[in-house]
Order: C-alpha cells, then sequence, then structure tokens
C-alpha cells in the first residue's frame, strides 16, 4: 500500500476494457465496415445512394441520375462503380443502360454498428474522479 501524507491508499482495481468483449467491433468487421465508409464518404455518393433508394420501384437508369448531376458522365460512372465495388448498389445492364439497385446488407451492417447500443454508438463508461486518479 502506499501512503501519502501520512495516509494509506488502498490499491483500486481498474477495468481497461470498458465494454462488453462482444460489443468490440472484431478485425474482419471493421475492415469492412470501413470500406463501406470509405465508398459513402463522398457527397456525391450519399445522394446517389439516396437517389436510388427512393426511386420508383427502388431502381433508378442511369440517364435518369445523369439528370440530377452537374458533371461529366465518366465522373458519375466512378462515383457508381465505387459504390457497386463496395456492395452498396447493384448494377444490372439491359441494352445500352445500366440500373442501380439498393444491396440491403451493407447498409444492414452500418445500422448494426451505429445504432443506438451498438459498438460504436455506445456512450464511453464515464470515471469517478477516483478511478480517473488511479488511472495511469
Amino acid at each position: 500500500m502506499a501512503s501519502e501524507n501520512g495516509r494509506t491508499r488502498k490499491p483500486v482495481a481498474i477495468t481497461l476494457l470498458m465494454a462488453e468483449p462482444a460489443a468490440v467491433v472484431d478485425p474482419d468487421a471493421a475492415d469492412a465496415a470501413a470500406k463501406l465508409f470509405k465508398a459513402l464518404s463522398d457527397p456525391v455518393r450519399i445522394r446517389l445512394l439516396s437517389l436510388v433508394r427512393y426511386s420508383p420501384g427502388g431502381e433508378a437508369c442511369f440517364c435518369d441520375l445523369a439528370e440530377e448531376f452537374a458533371m461529366p458522365q465518366p465522373s458519375l460512372s466512378h462515383h457508381l462503380r465505387v459504390l457497386v465495388s463496395a456492395g452498396i448498389l447493384a448494377r444490372e445492364r439491359r441494352g445500352t443502360w445500366s440500373w442501380y439497385t439498393v444491396v440491403p446488407e451493407p447498409l444492414a451492417t452500418l445500422e448494426t454498428l451505429l445504432r443506438l447500443g451498438g459498438p460504436l454508438a455506445d456512450r464511453p463508461v464515464r470515471l469517478t474522479d477516483a478511478e480517473r486518479d488511479t488511472r495511469c
């Protein structure tokens, strides 16, 4: 026991992991989520996802999407290709046009991580002053 100013202090056990082990994101899930977040890290892609998701019938043609953006066709194609490569959108060729639909599973993965009670949305456990003083 340590002595401070003539007083004896008792050692205090501390917990290094403040979450249940099941709530911690494993490396494979973290890698998959990072790829999804990266694909959605551009405002154009967020808007594309929204437009496709709320299109009549849940699908949108490239020609309809192109009308919504003031950008060259290759740039828009690049953004759509990133979303398809990440598995967020599915693409189907019909004649000369591509049609896009939302793939629900990747969005469900992100929802699980971000929802209240999920591993990325919980608030950290607040330490008392006494607990804070005993840490590193």
